[in-house]
Order: structure tokens, then sequence, then C-alpha cells
């Protein structure tokens, strides 16, 4: 069973995603042909199509999908300690807050932060 906290508290890498998908969609005739998709600073050192924008909106999506298929099985992790029988809950619900966490800090990572300087001029 999953917390009800657990449940809300992923609908906020949820609502990123979507807001960054929105924003992507409705600025996406704005942005150039060609942009970078490789650099370090202000040097460039490879370009592609606008297409790639949605690039970390895919993966996002895979990620999103692979932490909570984990988070919904939580007996499933293989953990490297034993749990006893009075601590499972405990153990369980720990480790799906750090997931969702962790979700949240990849989806802010990879959805706006990723190519800001070309989406946000």
């Amino acid at each position: 069973m999953i917390p009800r906290y657990i449940k809300l508290l992923f609908c906020i890498p949820i609502a990123v995603l979507l807001c960054y998908t929105v924003y992507l969609c409705t600025v996406y005739g704005s942005v150039p042909e060609t942009i970078p998709i490789h650099s370090y600073g202000n040097n460039p050192d490879n370009y592609g199509h606008k297409i790639f924008l949605f690039l970390p909106v895919l993966l996002n999506i895979v990620v999103l999908i692979l932490v909570w298929r984990i988070i919904s099985r939580p007996d499933k992790i293989k953990f490297t300690f034993e749990i006893s029988a009075n601590d499972r809950t405990k153990v369980y619900h720990t480790t799906q807050l750090a997931l969702v966490i962790i979700a949240i800090f990849v989806t802010i990572m990879m959805g706006p932060l990723s190519f800001s300087d070309v989406v946000y001029k």
C-alpha cells in the first residue's frame, strides 16, 4: 500500500513535467531550427534539430515510470540489510519517500534546466 503523502508528493514531478511540456509546446515555433545540444558555458560543440528539446521529456517519463514501479512494489527491493517485521513499514515508507525526492530532483534537472539557454530567451 502506498501512503497518501507519497502519492501527493509524486504529483510534483508530474506537474513540473507537464508544465514544462506545455510551455515547450507553446514556444516551440519560435525556437530556431538548429540548437546547441551539447555545450559547456558559452561554447557549444554540437548542434541538432529543435526536436531534441523533447528528449529530456521522454527520458523523464521513462524515469518516472520506473520510479513509480519501484515505489509501488517496495517488497521487491533487495535491501542489503535485514529488516525486522516491526520495522518493515517504516523502511518501506522511508525508501518510497527517498525515491519521490529523487524523482522530483531528476525532473527539475532533466526538464526546465536542460535547455534553458535555448527555450527561455
